[in-house]
């Protein structure tokens, strides 16, 4: 069974289809993994440090590569020394628990009403990564979904109630706000200069608040890999094969400065298959969450101007139409031809078979920009031009 935590990768001809799960440590049930887990429980002279065995550092028997007593990487043709356990250290107070509580009905309908209270149940736990000194958090908007209430653990283990500062479901990005002071805030690292084959780290909580601030070490295995996220865009990300399982999701990858380059969001589960892990890249991930601190949303966007919804072939063939989107009204008075009852079949030469491809595509587009739209009305294809409006006046 092929499945995948958190979103899934963009797949062309003949690429397997996917199934999506989240990547988060749901309380009921949870499955662990001992496999490249460093669990970071070390207390050496009187101060917190990870522990990290030798035996889990990669390269171990490559000739090119040497360790020092003190856990250091020494890599021919590099110019630096690699430290995990100092990588480790900077990261991990940057690094918090996010616990996910949602209203539940009581067995007994009666007692919420004689006590008063909503009953609140922990239903899920995740990542997140402190963005400011200030207080705000970015993690993934999987991680906080249906929430009622949502608590943040420090490293330090203060718990704080936290307020959900803006959420974006297409882009699988959430930004919460906690009111706390002098909080040690992640170091943004730049995407462009993670190169292939470089080593990076992922700082989580798989499988929640029992196995916080756990670190695991791995390679970059390839760059831009693209990934749908479900109903949204498809963002490019970093695939790694250091280990990520549910509850990692929100949490940092960061490279070997301890800079973060990504966000930490989904993994492939598939038998014969084993450290291919996702996360969002920051240059993508940064626009957003500064849009969600500023505004509570997304800004910029823009929108076909129409409303309506996608018809499959089952409903197509019913009632005589094509694949598409089915255009219920049209409220973009610069929308060419199209009307109320068209199914547009492409824009701009790519077909269309989800929201997510109309999305994919106005994505790269601004507002008051033109699109050929491709539609099918009364048995024949139509084209017609039509100009993109401001998704922050207008929904589709």
């Amino acid at each position: 069974m092929d499945e995948f935590y958190g979103a899934k990768p963009s797949g062309g001809a003949g690429k397997k289809v996917l199934t999506v799960l989240l990547a988060l440590a749901m309380v009921a049930v949870v499955a662990f993994s001992s496999i490249g887990i460093y669990k970071l429980i070390a207390e050496r002279n009187g101060k917190n440090e990870p522990e990290i065995s030798s035996e889990q550092l990669p390269g171990e028997q490559q000739s090119d590569e040497t360790k020092t007593n003190e856990g250091t990487i020494k890599i021919s043709g590099y110019d630096f020394d690699i430290v995990p356990s100092q990588v480790a250290a900077k990261v991990i107070p940057s690094v918090v628990c996010i616990q996910n509580y949602q209203q539940t009905q009581s067995r007994y309908p009666f007692a919420q009403t004689l006590s008063g209270d909503k009953q609140l149940t922990l239903a899920a736990e995740g990542s997140g990564i402190i963005y400011t000194e200030d207080g705000y958090i970015i993690t993934n908007a999987h991680v906080v979904a249906d929430s009622s209430l949502l608590k943040v653990v420090l490293d330090n283990d203060e718990i704080y109630e936290a307020t959900l500062v803006g959420v974006d479901e297409d882009t699988d990005l959430a930004l919460l706000k906690i009111e706390a002071d002098d909080l040690t805030p992640i170091e943004i690292g730049n995407y462009s200069e993670l190169a292939i084959g470089d080593f990076v780290m992922a700082v989580g909580n798989p499988g929640g608040l029992e196995f916080s601030s756990s670190v695991t070490f791995g390679i970059v295995s390839a760059k831009d890999r693209p990934l749908d996220i479900d109903g949204g865009y498809t963002m490019n990300t970093i695939q790694t094969d250091a280990a990520i399982n549910p509850g990692n999701s929100g949490g940092a990858l960061v490279n070997m400065d301890g800079q973060l380059v990504g966000i930490n969001s989904a993994k492939y589960v598939a038998t014969g298959y084993e450290g291919l892990g996702f996360s969002i890249t920051i240059d993508e991930a940064l626009p957003i969450i500064e849009d969600l601190k500023e505004y509570g949303e997304v800004k910029g966007r823009s929108r076909l101007g129409v409303s309506g919804m996608m018809i499959d072939s089952l409903v197509a063939n019913r009632y005589g139409l094509k694949e598409g989107f089915y255009v219920n009204e049209v409220t973009n008075a610069n929308a060419g031809t199209l009307a109320a009852g068209d199914v547009i079949t492409a824009i701009d030469g790519t077909a269309i078979a989800s929201e997510s491809d109309i999305k994919n595509i106005l994505q790269k587009k601004e507002a008051g920009s033109t699109v050929n739209i491709q539609y099918w009305r009364n048995g024949g294809y139509q084209e017609t031009e039509l100009s993109l409006i401001s998704a922050d006046t207008q929904t589709d």
